[in-house]
């Protein structure tokens, strides 16, 4: 039973922010009008303007790990039901609010 519970609680978590997710201010260009969708089995999407780059997804802890395919990997912070992310070359930290389920 216990196994099941582990289990059932480490699939679960994951769907749960599963969604997308739009940029809530932020001064940086990067930020502005950013989306992110976060699908289904760890993949993921990034949207600025009109670029879009493919990425992998995964929850440890409190961190949204993102990783793209040329190996970089960029580290979130959950925080409630927002995500913040600082991009590369910002000192600003990106906020992202869900704003529809899968």
């Amino acid at each position: 039973m216990c196994l099941f519970m582990a289990l059932a609680s480490s699939c679960t978590s994951k769907d749960l922010y599963e969604g997308i997710y739009n940029a809530q201010g932020g001064k940086s260009e990067k930020c502005y009008n950013s989306q992110l969708e976060l699908r289904e089995k760890g993949m993921a999407v990034w949207r600025v303007a009109d670029d879009e780059v493919s990425f992998r997804w995964d929850i440890k802890d409190s961190e949204i790990w993102l990783s793209t395919k040329s190996g970089g990997i960029i580290i979130g912070k959950i925080k409630g039901g927002a995500i913040e992310v600082t991009l590369p070359g910002t000192k600003e930290p990106c906020c992202f609010r869900k704003t529809t389920d899968q």
